[in-house]
């Protein structure tokens, strides 16, 4: 089942949150994962279906889902406690309890559009604060990637400071913006 939204300004009901299914989504996240474009901020190794299959297998830590608009696919997302992820919460100096979110519009056609800022906006409104019912959430794209830190800005998300994350995984590594957004935040979709 996926989440809809049946109302709201900019194409907010286009956008739905269909449950990710690495064998459904694979020949997309290939696809996506090899454009440069995608690939420079959101680096999850060579794109071959051996290793995203790896990359992308079940994590019970993890919330992920396929983001589509008009019931087609466009991006992934996914979201997860920072509690679970100890090392990486210490560093980043955020609220154990906050959901972080990842997220790639993976389909060139729908970049530089606005989707991104309405697609986390939804994201946050349904899940985060919907069915997680959280108080705080984070996104911490790298500070270089002006068009995300764009869109995280237009949906709502505030900087907060910039933080080196270490990790062996050298994809993992580097600055990050935290940016956040609390309940109170939140400017209704």
């Amino acid at each position: 089942m996926s989440l809809m939204m049946t109302t709201g300004p900019s194409g907010m009901n286009r956008i739905e949150f269909a449950p990710f299914d690495i064998q459904d989504a694979l020949p997309y996240l290939v696809q996506w994962l090899a454009d440069p474009d995608v690939r420079r901020w959101y680096d999850a190794g060579e794109p071959t279906p051996e290793n995203l299959s790896d990359k992308f297998a079940p994590d019970p830590a993890k919330s992920r889902y396929t983001i589509q608009i008009d019931g087609y696919p466009v991006g992934y997302i996914q979201l997860y406690r920072l509690r679970d992820y100890s090392e990486y919460q210490r560093q980043v100096g955020v609220d154990p309890d906050a959901v972080a979110i990842d997220l790639f519009i993976g389909d060139p056609a729908y970049r530089n559009r606005g989707w991104g800022a309405n697609v986390l906006r939804a994201c946050v409104d349904r899940i985060v604060f919907g069915q997680m019912n959280a108080s705080l959430v984070m996104i911490a794209p790298d500070p270089a990637n002006l068009r995300a830190v764009r869109s995280y800005g237009k949906a709502g998300f505030r900087s907060a400071k910039t933080v080196r994350v270490l990790d062996e995984n050298p994809a993992n590594a580097g600055e990050e913006l935290v940016m956040l957004m609390t309940r109170e935040d939140q400017t209704p979709s």
